[in-house]
């Protein structure tokens, strides 16, 4: 594969002299940096790769286990809020408790969690919905970023870092158009925007309080990153204390900046004022974007749209159906496994058995994925084959053995995707089945590093999930042509929020974040569950593996954790001898999740991988 030169030639940019200037002057500028205070240059490449991993570089103990304390299982008899942040969790029992219902409690818990974890999302960042209302049809609302107007086809080629840090790798936000979306669809009409938004505009006047996740975060931006790029982190006021310090475990954060800007989305009644081309929001971010070597106008906003879909749909037998989102989500990949994995399984099988089938229907989850992004024109056909009997059936008859696995190129990928990160996912159901998924994110750790003071606001880096013309990788696959960057379109995600229905009401609740990772840990949760009889507690505790056929192994977050839980077998022999093989790679993902078991509703968060609890009453 051919070498990239760590420097900006100018025929990348030549064709967008607009940006070309402030785009050369941040890179030089941030190279010299790196010459001046760090011993140990590093090449622009390497910072990426840096990025890259971002995912797994929180110093903090994450791991899954199979023996979960009952503690971290949380019950209620009426409503249940499931996230990654307990006071967030907290603060959407309380809209539910004085009338609202799951719709409502969404954009309080999002706008939460973007708050406190604004690592994962926030307001700068973008997402999908998957919310239904008792008495009208689930609906899938996409949220996701949008690349602005002046983006090409080839603005990353020699300099994959500018999709990565910097104004050039922001789209344009899209949670807060979605929650509005929403909140106006399938809010209750008893509570105002305003009221729903007052709940985090008080906790960040007031300050909450630096947990365990919170830390880590802060401590990667400043060591790793605030040597590199000094002049995109000057300005982050919320992780320092008056002393220069920089926030501890049980310091308080407070973001005034940030309660301002949402206090003026509150009092204007909707988003529309995050979308106003002459409006001071719109004005501030595209000031800190170009300032930063982006190219943002105020059309861009302007044009912004939430987008409603029905949502995708699988019926599992004559009562239970999957409900997932629908467009530039990987919610058809997720359909695609829980179509063939139980044409696959028998009621018989052993474990090694088991986990061999599941492989191998994640490395078909990850074919189907290489078909999606906003080139494919024939989305619904694809829908069409991948929930269908005939394609499953194929595979078990004439594509699948209980012998062995097969080389990548037997499960026919057609291009290789980009390697998603980030996220965060949280679940609501309320005390009339009103259901609620929703993943978001800001992708990478804290975005782009681009962050407003003025506003508060830290500018996603969702650009770095479209596909990249460059030289075909090691195995000679290309980049997608689906997921190319066109202006105003928007990347692929391997997001999936899911609602399983019973006999037409909200039996479980599911959602992950993790990048690539999310559609096979939502996928294991599912089967756990409803094929190998799990409890909720220990199918999200549960140590999870992953297969996307390239690189060509099984990324595992406990691999003796996982052969433990088959005692006397030979979990890794069984099935290196059908020729898988494994690599740890530790904690990627996070899940949350709600159920119904009788009379109870049963909240999960995964406080093993990112300390989330549920509550609900």
């Amino acid at each position: 594969m051919k070498e990239k030169s760590s420097n900006v030639p100018i025929r990348t940019l030549g064709v967008r002299t607009g940006s070309y200037i402030a785009i050369i002057v941040f890179v030089v500028y941030s190279c010299l940096q790196i010459w001046y205070q760090n011993a140990n240059y590093m090449t622009n490449k390497e910072v990426y790769q840096m990025r890259m991993s971002d995912s797994h570089s929180v110093a903090i103990d994450r791991k899954p286990t199979l023996h979960p304390e009952a503690k971290h299982l949380h019950v209620g008899k009426k409503a249940m809020v499931s996230s990654d942040v307990p006071v967030c969790s907290k603060l959407g029992k309380e809209i539910l408790l004085k009338g609202g219902n799951a719709a409502d409690a969404a954009v309080t818990v999002a706008l939460c969690i973007g708050s406190v974890n604004s690592a994962s999302s926030g307001i700068g960042g973008g997402g999908f919905i998957l919310s239904s209302l008792d008495g009208k049809d689930t609906i899938s609302i996409d949220a996701r970023e949008m690349a602005p107007g002046k983006s090409f086809t080839e603005m990353y080629e020699d300099n994959p870092i500018l999709a990565t840090i910097g104004g050039l790798a922001n789209g344009i936000p899209g949670e807060l158009k979605g929650l509005d979306t929403l909140y106006k669809l399938h809010g209750s009409g008893n509570l105002t925007w305003a009221q729903l938004i007052e709940p985090v505009i008080k906790l960040n006047r007031e300050g909450f309080e630096v947990g365990l996740v919170v830390q880590a975060t802060i401590d990667v931006l400043l060591e790793r990153y605030l040597p590199l790029f000094p002049s995109v982190l000057k300005n982050w006021d919320f992780i320092y204390n008056e002393d220069g310090s920089s926030k501890k475990i049980g310091d308080i954060i407070k973001r005034p900046n940030l309660a301002n800007t949402l206090e003026m989305i509150a009092n204007n009644g909707s988003s529309d004022i995050f979308y106003d081309p002459q409006g001071p929001i719109v004005k501030s971010l595209i000031k800190v974007n170009n300032l930063h070597g982006g190219m943002f106008v105020s059309d861009d906003f302007a044009r912004y749209e939430a987008i409603v879909e029905k949502p995708l749909s699988l019926k599992i037998n004559e009562d239970i159906e999957v409900f997932t989102a629908n467009g530039i989500s990987s919610g058809l990949v997720l359909l695609g496994g829980l179509n063939l994995f139980p044409k696959l399984f028998s009621k018989g099988d052993n474990k090694p058995t088991i986990v061999h089938k599941m492989i191998e229907t994640m490395r078909w989850m990850a074919s189907v994925r290489t078909r999606l992004g906003n080139g494919n024109k024939h989305y619904q056909e694809m829908i069409d084959l991948y929930t269908s009997e005939d394609w499953a059936e194929d595979i078990v008859k004439n594509k699948f053995s209980n012998n062995h696995t097969f080389g990548w190129e037997h499960y026919d990928p057609l291009y290789e995707m980009t390697e998603p990160h980030g996220t965060s996912h949280f679940s609501i159901l309320d005390e009339n089945d009103n259901s609620i998924g929703m993943t978001t994110t800001v992708n990478l750790l804290f975005g782009s590093l681009v962050y407003d003071s003025a506003t508060g606001i830290i500018l996603n880096n969702e650009m770095d999930d479209f596909s990249t013309k460059q030289f075909n990788n090691s195995f000679d696959l290309q980049p997608s042509k689906y997921n190319l960057i066109q202006p105003y379109t928007r990347p692929l995600s391997s997001t999936a929020p899911t609602v399983i229905k019973n006999k037409g009401k909200p039996e479980v609740l599911i959602g992950a974040a993790g990048g690539s990772r999310i559609t096979t840990a939502i996928f294991q949760a599912i089967v756990r569950m409803y094929y190998l009889d799990y409890s909720l507690l220990d199918s999200i505790a549960f140590p999870r593996f992953h297969d996307q056929l390239l690189p060509d192994y099984i990324f595992t977050e406990d691999l003796g954790m996982l052969s433990n839980e088959f005692k006397d077998l030979d979990l890794v022999g069984e099935l290196n001898h059908l020729g898988h093989n494994f690599k740890h790679t530790g904690v990627e993902t996070a899940m949350n999740g709600i159920r119904k078991v009788n009379d109870d509703i049963e909240g999960v968060s995964d406080y093993w991988r990112k300390r989330g609890e549920s509550d609900g009453y």
